[in-house]
């Protein structure tokens, strides 16, 4: 269908309190919807045990991310962490997987800490920096896609402004140099995740200008041809999309967010023929984001549950026609966050599914007749409407709560202590850990948000 039949059909998609437009048939509308992200992946951190790459592959990803961590190592410890890393890469493509590594910009080498940074302009701190990622992409050669990071970590110690973006452009070039010579079999992508602090590493997140410099520089990148083009990729943080400091940061200073990328940007992409144009949405998956509500400082999650929430970014990445969407777990130890999980790479396979369907799906893993599963499902729900995102979210960009029958958390917890015990699977699904210890998780959770809100009753009124 060409344009010009395009113009008459435009849907508004209220994702948020803030809409985003996208002009289409309804025939388009309905194809964008129901289709498969091509890359459904995992910033996975580092190489896992067998049964996280079983548990992910069965969850729907074909794509994991590991970072080199690598320039933090005493000498003495670098061979056998590239070795593993080497060993990682080519077990997680036995099981089926893509695998990306992320390779970090201007960053200082062991013996300093992992955010100390060199001034770009340096040319010789800047030809060791590019020798040392000159010798990761040989070790890790057999990567399918090597990924360039811009900036947390990274970035300009002094306020450079704009020549501070042109000089990551600079390095970012010398970079895919070194893939094509070195890995000529793998793919080269840029990752914007904070290229603002290359302006100046010292811009506060926590005000406008930097999500506004953010979408700024993100712009020119994509836009510059010379670096973003059939043989580079390019991955989006859609911070402005989701993410809960930046809704803090504009609700406070009573503006909207500008979107970005649009669907009409990353159209323009697509005709210049560029093929990975992903999302790089980190948190949601891991619930806590920036750490100021919930369990800050206290206490890891004992279980999260975030899938409205990555039911809106994944539509959102559908809607404007990203090609690939990547979210970040706590590698080996993401059994903490396996709803979530499941629940993010079930959205980039399935538009038509809801959170509901999904958490019917998960918790009929769980328990060990109907009766269990429905109240596992419940808890879920439960725990969900007074999660930690949901906490650190403006209230008008919140997902509506769900309908649950539990109004506190000690009815839940009750309803959870009288289903049947159980510790093997019920059904051919390979969870991470038995329903038993799941169930555990859960608890524990509950008891928690009753401690934290011993008055709070479920929102249950609130039809999603």
């Amino acid at each position: 269908m060409g344009y010009k039949q395009l113009i008459k059909s435009c849907i508004i998609v209220f994702a948020t309190g803030l809409s985003a437009v996208a002009c289409q048939s309804p025939e388009e509308a309905t194809s964008v919807r129901k289709s498969t992200l091509e890359t459904i992946g995992l910033y996975a951190f580092d190489a896992a045990e067998e049964e996280h790459y079983i548990f992910w592959k069965a969850c729907g990803y074909n794509f994991l991310q590991f970072i080199d961590k690598g320039l933090w190592l005493s000498p003495e410890e670098q061979d056998g962490y590239y070795e593993r890393l080497a060993r990682g890469i080519e077990d997680a493509q036995r099981h089926g997987f893509k695998v990306g590594i992320l390779l970090q910009s201007n960053l200082l080498s062991y013996p300093h800490d992992w955010w100390e940074t060199f001034d770009p302009r340096d040319s010789m701190q800047m030809q060791a920096r590019l020798a040392t990622i000159e010798a990761v992409v040989k070790r890790c050669r057999k990567a399918d896609v090597m990924e360039f990071y811009a900036g947390d970590p990274g970035g300009a110690p002094d306020s450079l402004g704009a020549e501070g973006i042109a000089l990551w452009k600079d390095m970012a070039q010398e970079v895919r140099h070194l893939v094509h010579q070195y890995a000529p079999t793998a793919m080269f992508n840029v990752n914007i995740w904070a290229v603002s602090h290359w302006d100046y590493i010292q811009i506060s997140p926590w005000a406008t200008f930097f999500w506004d410099k953010e979408v700024q520089y993100g712009r020119g990148i994509a836009g510059d041809t010379s670096l973003v083009n059939p043989m580079t990729g390019i991955e989006f943080p859609l911070h402005n999309y989701y993410r809960s400091l930046a809704f803090k940061a504009y609700e406070e200073a009573g503006v909207d967010p500008e979107r970005f990328p649009t669907a009409d940007g990353i159209r323009a992409l697509k005709q210049r023929g560029i093929e990975r144009i992903w999302g790089w949405a980190h948190f949601l998956i891991d619930e806590v984001d920036d750490g100021y509500t919930g369990y800050a400082g206290t206490k890891t999650h004992p279980a999260q549950a975030e899938t409205r929430y990555l039911h809106r970014i994944v539509s959102d990445a559908r809607q404007i026609g990203l090609t690939g969407m990547i979210s970040n777990c706590d590698g080996s130890n993401s059994a903490v966050e396996a709803m979530n999980v499941y629940a993010f790479a079930r959205f980039c396979q399935d538009g038509d599914l809801t959170p509901e369907k999904v958490i019917d799906e998960y918790a009929s893993y769980l328990g060990a007749d109907t009766t269990s599963q429905e109240v596992i499902a419940q808890v879920i729900r439960f725990i969900e409407n007074h999660s930690t995102w949901e906490q650190s979210l403006p209230e008008r960009n919140r997902v509506a709560a769900f309908t649950c029958r539990f109004e506190t958390a000690g009815a839940a917890l009750d309803a959870l202590e009288r289903i049947p015990h159980h510790s093997s699977q019920t059904k051919q699904f390979p969870l991470l850990e038995s329903p038993a210890e799941y169930l555990i998780r859960l608890k524990d959770r509950l008891r928690d948000i009753a401690a934290l809100n011993p008055d709070v009753s479920s929102p249950s009124s609130t039809q999603r």
